[in-house]
């Protein structure tokens, strides 16, 4: 996509059709904010119109800036970059956050341009769809829900981000754009349930066609109907969406290898729920596979091989961790530690020949989504930072620990609760948990996350969920303003929201 700098940064990246002809949907220019009259005026611009809002998932809002919002300010990563242009990625890990980062990137500001690019995308799209004439309605009324799904993700994103946020729900010109103000979250949730419950109503179990992976279904609305009621404290509701997932005839099931759910082997998982696709690398098709024939996301991940203080596994969580079954082996895998020296880069079962190359200070490199069977030996795999891996946003592992939680919250059928728990434990090759205690159950299951999904993002946001970053991340220097990220300077400067407090 090209990067058009216009009056807001909430009107970045919309995608117009003009003059253009499908296969140049997806690269047309969006100039100033004016929407062409031709966007969305004939049947053969729905799909890469649709495809569109998605790009925003793939293309930024997933990648790492999601990451080091929700793992670098957390204690599963750290940071250790010296360069002056990483400055913004420092003072994230160190808690030096302010509403006006230095240094290039700007990794707050971006994970809000993103998602906010998404929303404007999907509202112009919800905007012109409907009245669409010429096109199958069963095929229509399919694309609206996804195109609704996608954007109470990216709300959700959002307000768990930073508390209030602006509620839009239509496309914004100049004059509409800089008199925004912030609503108060207790509506976003509101309206992100609603997108979800209506997206679920026509969205299928599964999609048939394989060009069509990558699709938001019903599974994906109500697995994210799930996390969103654990944040309103509505475990009955969350109980009951995490079953609808549970039981759904798509057949979701655990991955019986945990290391092949980011290695490549296993991208069309049953466990994937929702999962940001990729293009490259892959012998299959999938939604992108009609407009990308190399990549359709930039993964930053590259020095992980070869700059271990970039995106670096906290040595204590590698290292030092005693809540962790000593049999369990998801660290091992995702990390390659050059005193443990655990992770199958050729996935043969053979450790001995899988050497990657070593940088101080840390030398633990973590290592999802490094796809097998290529040579990290000097890290110029990664030069070109193309990322070859699907990335799972939501998956099967995750709904078990919710339903857990869910059940454990309202003093319900403990006994089951412990299953799902243990079922993804079993997986690790870690032991069956036998307590009944409700806060011991409710701590088994927060560090169950932390390692089931470390360096995923998510990590920051689940201490925040259960009220807990003081305890966990205050010995770090996290600070109790802190709680929400601040809205960008940029974002303030031009518009009439408000700065979270402490900023």
């Amino acid at each position: 996509m090209k990067k058009i700098n216009i009056y807001l940064v909430l009107l970045v990246f919309v995608l117009t059709l003009g003059g253009c002809n499908e296969d140049e949907f997806l690269t047309a220019d969006y100039y100033q904010g004016v929407v062409d009259v031709n966007f969305l005026t004939s049947p053969a611009h729905a799909k890469p119109a649709v495809t569109g809002v998605y790009d925003v998932m793939s293309y930024m809002g997933t990648s790492w800036d999601k990451f080091i919002l929700g793992s670098s300010a957390a204690d599963d990563i750290v940071e250790q970059h010296g360069d002056a242009c990483w400055a913004s990625l420092i003072a994230i890990d160190q808690y030096r956050w302010v509403p006006e980062e230095q240094g290039d990137p700007k990794h707050i500001w971006k994970y809000w341009q993103a998602y906010y690019a998404g929303i404007q995308r999907a509202n112009l799209v919800l905007e012109k769809l409907p009245a669409l004439e010429g096109m199958n309605e069963d095929l229509k009324k399919r694309y609206i829900a996804e195109v609704k799904a996608l954007r109470a993700y990216y709300y959700y994103n959002l307000v768990i981000a930073f508390g209030d946020v602006p509620l839009i729900l239509n496309s914004l010109g100049y004059e509409a754009a800089i008199n925004i103000t912030r609503n108060p979250q207790s509506e976003v949730w509101a309206q992100i349930i609603k997108d979800l419950t209506e997206a679920g109503q026509d969205l299928p179990d599964v999609y048939s066609d394989q060009s069509d992976k990558g699709r938001v279904t019903k599974g994906m609305t109500n697995a994210l109907l799930d996390q969103v009621y654990l944040w309103q404290k509505d475990w009955a509701k969350a109980e009951t969406a995490a079953k609808k997932v549970i039981d759904s005839p798509a057949g979701y099931a655990l991955e019986p290898n945990y290391a092949d759910l980011f290695n490549g082997v296993s991208e069309y998982s049953n466990e994937a729920i929702f999962t940001a696709m990729r293009a490259a690398g892959s012998e299959k098709q999938n939604i992108w596979s009609d407009y990308m024939n190399e990549t359709n996301m930039i993964i930053y991940w590259g020095p992980f091989t070869s700059w271990s203080w970039f995106y670096q596994p906290d040595t204590n969580f590698v290292r030092h961790n005693t809540y962790i079954d000593p049999n369990d082996y998801r660290i091992d895998t995702m990390t390659y530690d050059v005193i443990h020296e655990k992770y199958d880069l050729n996935n043969n079962g053979d450790f001995t020949d899988d050497k990657v190359w070593h940088s101080p200070p840390g030398d633990i490199h973590m290592m999802k989504w490094v796809p097998v069977n290529v040579d990290l030996t000097d890290g110029s795999i990664w030069s070109g930072g193309l990322g070859y891996v699907d990335q799972m946003m939501i998956r099967l592992s995750e709904v078990y620990l919710d339903y857990a939680e869910a059940l454990i919250r309202q003093g319900k059928d403990v006994n089951t609760a412990i299953e799902y728990i243990n079922r993804v434990r079993r997986r690790a090759n870690a032991s069956d948990i036998t307590t009944t205690d409700t806060q011991e159950l409710l701590d088994i299951i927060l560090n169950e996350r932390k390692v089931e999904f470390c360096f995923e993002g998510k990590r920051f946001f689940d201490l925040k969920r259960v009220g807990r970053l003081k305890e966990f991340l205050g010995p770090l220097g996290w600070k109790d303003h802190m709680v929400n990220y601040p809205i960008p300077q940029e974002e303030i400067d031009l518009t009439q929201m408000s700065q979270n407090e402490g900023y």
